[in-house]
């Protein structure tokens, strides 16, 4: 799902009832989304490429479907086709205004695509939306595009509210931990990590990030430990090769 993993993306793509109609005492499938409800399927089975094929019917079949355009748009996202999932989640936001789930999604395309101001835009538009279920999301990904700007206390006020929204989510306190750390707030990332952890204890990046500051704080014991469960917990990813590189360095 891109480089930015899983933390904060809010794809929701709500399977419309299969659509049917009497015809002389027959019913008529609606082909749009027959074709929409096994584009969903091929989602679930992680087969965005046979997902892609039946939302394009889909959209042939319903070109003003809103939701048939975002899931489009999501397809492409996932085969990294990143203008045309802009081109589709734009299409779809014209056709249902305001929709905070889209514009969510749309954000994360943005953070994918380095355009740090429109993810910001996007994630702020669909964090004011008083309706919105995952208001933290949102801001999470508010946060993290503060971040990549450089702007550490913008960063860290996006992160605290998606906290006050929702303590108990990990990514939020990956990210704070991440803006105090740039902040040379070691001690603060510290806490912040171990908070992550405290609700998701194999949060592998989070054990990554802790492994840093405890590096960064002159704590080697405590680093080599965080360092050993990243390496547990995701051997293969670049942060499990990386803290393999730390280790060799550490010991």
């Amino acid at each position: 799902m891109g480089k930015y993993n899983l933390w904060c993306i809010l794809i929701l793509l709500l399977a419309a009832p299969l659509l049917t109609g009497c015809s002389g005492g027959k019913k008529k499938v609606d082909q749009g989304e027959a074709h929409y409800i096994l584009g969903i399927s091929y989602l679930e089975e992680n087969n965005p490429t046979l997902a892609l094929k039946e939302f394009r019917l889909a959209a042939q079949s319903k070109p003003e479907s809103a939701h048939i355009q975002a899931a489009l748009a999501q397809a492409y996202y996932l085969k990294k086709a990143f203008p045309e999932a802009e081109e589709h989640y734009l299409r779809a936001l014209k056709l249902d205004h305001d929709n905070s789930q889209i514009e969510n999604n749309l954000a994360v395309l943005y953070l994918d695509m380095e355009r740090w101001n429109d993810a910001i835009r996007y994630f702020r538009k669909a964090s004011s939306d008083l309706t919105f279920t995952r208001v933290e999301v949102a801001l999470t990904g508010l946060g993290y595009a503060y971040l990549q700007k450089g702007e550490y206390l913008a960063a860290v006020t996006a992160c605290k509210e998606a906290l006050a929204h929702n303590l108990r989510y990990p990514p939020a306190h990956l990210r704070l931990g991440e803006a105090y750390y740039a902040l040379d707030k070691t001690d603060s990332a510290i806490e912040a990590f171990r908070q992550a952890l405290s609700v998701a204890p194999d949060y592998s990046a989070a054990h990554y990030r802790l492994a840093l500051a405890y590096m960064k704080s002159g704590e080697t014991g405590k680093a080599i430990t965080s360092l050993k469960e990243v390496i547990r917990l995701a051997p293969d990813s670049e942060q499990g090769h990386l803290a393999v590189d730390y280790l060799k360095l550490l010991n």
